[in-house]
């Protein structure tokens, strides 16, 4: 039996239904219980994610798959063909439409080849005005679609106690889920018992640095692992997660931009001065007894000509130019609009970490020490002796230490015992022994955890806080470095490496 939060011995999901049978009522959708916290869609929450450690059997798995559907954000498709007649209803192809109706009728009762020729400009014009931009955007469509499509996630899932890997797309709520290191958390989840990790939410929050998360922490949809490995529980899947959320919320902006409003605009001002003038001519005309076919067909040459039909052929034209460029840079382009809006951008209002900024962890020169004769290099050599330098950096910061001296000299050095990163200590730790076979240790890691543990944080205790503080004003990093005095087991505070995450080379 599994037990509650409260002790409380409970059935295992992975044997019992989520709903008894024949409650799996879509009628419960859309109640007021959806919007409660202790629901899920309409379903109780706590039996939902009360999965037993084994997790979940395939035949609940199914029965909640097909009761919250695939793991899997929604898309919004449009109907292709609607799309397209829609575009032949706007006020310039009407336009087009009532002047290919009237020449069409002036020339069937003067048998104009003339004429003829006029309806067959009009006609190409039409079906240019329009195809044009719907063949653009529905091959922006199937790059996207394919590119989708390529982006199979997959997910280390544990039902009936046993562990492999299956499309994300078929996650479930309370599903247990297997997190490790360098893999995508492919649903909401909530950590389960066990040693904490660090996750990147850089894509979500734009913090640079993983963020430590224990057992009850709540992990988003379109995060990272980057160390550690343990279990959690689905909470959310597909549109219901924070991702899919935001991801509903920019796809319910639909509405026309700002081009194509000024196009429509200028349209609706030439259209009715043209057809102003028209009547005024027409009146006219028919006034001194000219022929009224006659006058028909001067005024929609005078309409015609009056108004630039070709401007909408024209700007989707050149927009489609615009987006084959892009396309060659690498750039999907799903709306043709985008194009000009991008252009007519002053202030672009966007996240810093991996698009402003490289996303990597640069070594400053800005290096302060607190102990008379220590050099920046021998900090630095601390710092490295702190991880394993032998082998593959494992995370960004022992990358940037490690990228910052020479590893051979290191190799003098043996490193007898190492603590890596933990995020409740918030330091690493190693233990070393130098060629002349004396033993000390070195510690590095978050500044103000460091420096509690030194027997100098009376003398340069203020100095480092004021330091740290100056730095962090100006968006720079701290990582402090000690090391044990005299084969004493008393940590002393050498020094501070100062890093950040520099702007890219084409940031301006």
């Amino acid at each position: 039996m599994a037990r509650g939060k409260h002790g409380k011995e409970k059935d295992p999901v992975g044997s019992e239904p989520l709903l008894g049978a024949g409650k799996e009522d879509s009628g419960a959708y859309g109640t007021e219980a959806q919007d409660d916290a202790r629901f899920y869609m309409g379903v109780d929450r706590e039996s939902l994610i009360n999965t037993p450690e084994s997790g979940l059997t395939e035949e609940e798995a199914a029965r909640r798959l097909e009761l919250f559907g695939p793991n899997q954000l929604s898309v919004k498709e449009d109907n292709m063909w609607l799309k397209l007649a829609l575009e032949f209803v706007q006020p310039m192809p009407m336009m087009i439409w009532g002047a290919i109706l009237i020449e069409s009728i002036e020339t069937y009762i003067h048998q104009s080849m003339d004429g003829l020729v006029d309806v067959i400009v009009l006609v190409v014009l039409q079906l240019l005005n329009v195809l044009v931009g719907f063949i653009e955007e529905m091959k922006a469509g199937d790059a996207i679609a394919a590119l989708r499509e390529s982006l199979k996630p997959e997910a280390t899932v544990k039902r009936e106690g046993r562990v492999y890997i299956i499309n994300a797309t078929k996650l479930v709520p309370g599903d247990v889920v297997v997190l490790g290191a360098g893999g995508a958390i492919p649903a909401d989840c909530t950590i389960r018992e066990g040693k904490p990790i660090q996750v990147d939410q850089s894509a979500l929050t734009g913090e640079s640095l993983p963020v430590a998360m224990f057992p009850g922490a709540d992990a988003k949809m379109g995060s990272t692992v980057t160390r550690g490995e343990i279990e959690a529980t689905v909470t959310a899947t597909g549109s219901q997660t924070f991702f899919g959320k935001t991801a509903d919320l920019v796809q319910g902006v639909d509405e026309l931009g700002h081009f194509e409003k000024v196009l429509r605009e200028i349209t609706y001002i030439l259209v009715a001065v043209g057809f102003f003038i028209c009547a005024l001519v027409f009146i006219y005309l028919i006034s001194i007894g000219v022929d009224f076919w006659e006058v028909l067909a001067f005024n929609v040459v005078l309409l015609v000509a009056s108004i630039p039909i070709a401007l909408r052929v024209v700007c989707t034209t050149t927009l489609a130019l615009g987006c084959h460029e892009l396309a060659a840079e690498k750039a999907i382009v799903a709306r043709l609009s985008s194009v000009e809006e991008l252009a007519g951008m002053t202030i672009l209002c966007s996240d810093k970490t991996g698009t402003l900024t490289l996303n990597k962890m640069v070594l400053q020169d800005d290096l302060p020490t607190f102990v008379p004769g220590v050099s920046r290099e021998e900090v630095l050599r601390l710092a490295a002796l702190a991880a394993k330098w032998w082998e593959p950096a494992k995370d960004a910061l022992d990358t940037l230490v490690l990228n910052a001296v020479n590893i051979s000299e290191l190799d003098v050095f043996e490193q007898t015992d190492h603590t890596p990163f933990d995020p409740v200590i918030k330091r690493t730790e190693s233990t070393i022994k130098s060629k002349d076979g004396k033993s000390f240790k070195v510690t590095k890691g978050a500044p103000h955890v460091v420096l509690d543990m030194c027997v100098n944080k009376s003398s340069v205790g203020q100095e480092v806080e004021k330091k740290v503080l100056e730095l962090a004003h100006r968006g720079i990093r701290s990582l402090a470095v000690a090391r044990t005095k005299n084969e004493t087991k008393d940590f002393e505070f050498i020094g501070i490496l100062t890093f950040l995450d520099p702007p890219r080379p084409d940031t301006k």
